[in-house]
């Protein structure tokens, strides 16, 4: 087949047609929904009278915009229902009925007592891809276990005791670093579920955890201690393998990270760039074996030169010698980083309370797809009625399910 004129990008999103049920709070499988819906997916979210923990947690900081919510439930419908409720069991499971994908993130023994594990769902949900977040796996003593990414991803996957020098207190996790990123390879193994599904009609259960999600990004590390039966090494900046693989602070207290890992490559016109012949001169750091002796010598030879001018003063110059560097960035210089918002890593949308409203973009594109129109998140229950109408309830049976208790 020829591909030298390639189809033009689809009027309708990616994902249109695909219905996506959510019942899953905090961030690990809604952030995984998110990413769907921005797709294109129908995504309906199940929620308890009390809604999804997850909102109000931050201080609202603008105009009564709950920010952090945004961040993993724009573009989705809202159902408030009481799932524990024999009725509203028996909503959600009309719910699935035409769900090409359920998202879950409750434990196996609330998910056994509601009936809708997945060996209790799949006879009568053959096609169903059902995406089962967890802390710590299906497998092993530990599956009962509760979980943050605080705790599964960052702290159990390594991140604390591999990060920073050993003689300081651990580095934590802050916000969603686990999260986010764990929200992501669920989200690949949904697609991989459904594109098998496309070759065999069938669905399949999909899992995957926050501890896997950690070992997978500290893989490095971790691969290590498989291979050595060692932990990897921690030490600090004057104890670099490469002086030019390293952090160092500018004259404005501003900090940036060198990565020319082929030292012998970068020395000599990384000295003479920085103005310092000193590095070529002085017979400890003329030869590479004499400098990996001195190490700390020249990381701080190098970290005055470079305390003396300001981090924008070394941008231009490293980068006109186009060396392997990037600012130590703040939130807020990334919140306002044009090349963010040029890939569409930030993007504006239109919130239905205060307008244009500035939110993270996805970390990927795909050519052929079109571009995407955000849709703030929905209100507890907003579309609770509307929902139900299209599963077939009419209006007396809402009225029934609204005065039981069921729906609020």
């Amino acid at each position: 087949m020829n591909d030298d004129n390639p189809p033009s990008a689809p009027d309708s999103p990616l994902l249109a047609g695909l219905r996506v049920v959510e019942m899953a709070t905090w961030l690990f499988g809604p952030m995984s929904a998110c990413v769907l819906g921005e797709l294109g997916a129908d995504v309906i979210k199940v929620e308890p009278h009390e809604g999804d923990p997850m909102r109000g947690l931050i201080h609202r900081v603008r105009d009564d915009v709950d920010w952090v919510f945004e961040l993993a439930n724009r573009n989705k419908r809202s159902i408030a229902l009481d799932v524990r409720s024999p009725a509203g069991n028996e909503a959600l499971r009309r719910l699935l009925a035409d769900a090409d994908v359920f998202i879950v993130n409750l434990r196996r023994g609330a998910l056994e007592r509601l009936g809708i594990d997945y060996e209790s769902i799949k006879a009568t949900h053959p096609r169903l891809i059902y995406g089962h977040a967890t802390g710590y796996g299906t497998e092993g003593p530990d599956i009962d276990r509760p979980a943050f990414d605080e705790l599964a991803y960052w702290a159990r996957g390594g991140f604390m005791e591999t990060l920073g020098t050993a003689d300081r207190e651990p580095v934590r996790l802050v916000g969603a670093m686990g999260d986010l990123p764990s929200a992501m390879n669920i989200t690949a193994a949904i697609f991989a579920a459904l594109y098998q599904r496309e070759l065999t009609g069938r669905g399949q259960h999909v899992t995957c955890s926050l501890y896997g999600g950690g070992i997978w990004a500290n893989g490095f590390a971790v691969q290590g201690a498989l291979a050595t039966g060692e932990n990897f090494p921690r030490g600090d900046r004057y104890d670099a393998f490469n002086p030019l693989y390293n952090s160092y602070r500018a004259s404005d207290g501003k900090w940036m990270q060198l990565a020319m890992i082929q030292e012998a490559r970068f020395w000599q016109p990384f000295a003479e760039a920085v103005a310092l012949p000193a590095l070529l001169e002085d017979g400890r750091f003329a030869e590479p074996a004499n400098r990996h002796r001195h190490i700390r010598e020249a990381v701080e030879l190098i970290e005055q030169r470079i305390a003396e001018q300001p981090r924008d003063r070394w941008a231009a110059i490293f980068d006109a010698n186009d060396f392997p560097w990037a600012p130590a960035a703040d939130t807020v210089e990334i919140a306002n980083d044009p090349q963010a918002w040029a890939n569409g890593y930030a993007q504006t949308m239109q919130h239905k309370d205060v307008g244009d409203f500035s939110v993270v973009g996805l970390p990927f594109r795909i050519e052929h797809a079109p571009a995407h129109n955000y849709v703030s998140a929905p209100e507890l229950g907003e579309h609770t009625e509307l929902v139900l109408e299209q599963l077939g309830y009419d209006w007396d049976s809402i009225s029934r399910l609204k005065a039981d208790g069921v729906i609020p």
